[in-house]
């Protein structure tokens, strides 16, 4: 049976755990091989060993996303094994929540260095090597994930929101470039809501809450009534690297239980 993404190549940041890992899973199940990179190389290993176990392709690296050598060592190590890389997915992202006068100069510095020069490294990186694919091939894609956070202001999240919305217009500027440039590369966000992941369980903790309460105050918020689930999104970024996107770049993929609609 044809797979969605058969001939392939998928690198994804921050894939040891979260929507990240299960995009990796979801992308090898649907014939990618897949290039999980994180700065837990022990956790992109073992997501990496379940994919193999199963008949898939995986490798797991080490990648800093802050420093633009190790993506350089990433996309050497990625060609090394699989020739080439067709799928970007920037996933590698921190999570901050305090009031905005509680928030120091040293966590601005932290979240930006991951959730947006991460991201402009990572597609710096993808475009250079990507230019170079083969021009009767699929075009490339470029998926960055952002959040709802990006779409909308949201109470004790400045930085995340400053750097997710950062992303969003940072995705859309890579987009024009690239066509302008007459490259076969599409660079999209993807905004997912609130999902079951270790991010949700730190973002309750860091703003006090329990998980019954949230799932309360998401039966009157979000329209669907509940939280997202680390597949739903996987789907979304199945989406985006696949095909059934190819008249799709610059835009946004809103995957947030109708949150930011209101």
């Amino acid at each position: 049976m044809t797979g969605r993404l058969d001939e392939r190549t998928a690198m994804i940041t921050g894939a040891a755990s979260g929507i990240a890992a299960t995009s990796a899973r979801m992308f090898a199940e649907e014939g990618a091989q897949v290039v999980l990179a994180d700065l837990d190389h022990a956790g992109a290993e073992e997501v990496a060993r379940s994919i193999r176990d199963k008949g898939g392709a995986a490798i797991a690296l080490r990648l800093d996303v802050t420093k633009a050598d190790s993506w350089r060592e990433a996309f050497q190590s990625a060609l090394t094994r699989f020739a080439r890389v067709d799928v970007l997915m920037n996933c590698a992202g921190l999570l901050f929540v305090a009031p905005i006068e509680d928030t120091s100069v040293q966590e601005f510095d932290r979240l930006v260095a991951v959730n947006l020069k991460g991201v402009f490294l990572g597609c710096r990186a993808a475009v250079e090597h990507m230019k170079q694919r083969d021009g009767d091939l699929p075009w490339a894609s470029i998926i960055n994930v952002s959040s709802t956070a990006g779409m909308i202001g949201t109470a004790n999240t400045t930085l995340y929101t400053m750097t997710k919305g950062g992303v969003r217009v940072l995705s859309k500027s890579v987009a024009v470039e690239v066509a302008e440039r007459g490259l076969h590369i599409r660079c999209n966000s993807l905004h997912p809501g609130s999902t079951e992941t270790a991010m949700f369980d730190q973002n309750l903790a860091q703003r006090g809450m329990t998980r019954e309460a949230h799932k309360q105050m998401s039966k009157t918020r979000n329209l669907i009534g509940r939280i997202g689930q680390a597949e739903e999104i996987a789907s979304g970024a199945l989406f985006l690297a696949s095909d059934e996107s190819r008249f799709m770049t610059g835009t946004e993929l809103v995957m947030d239980g109708g949150y930011s609609a209101r």
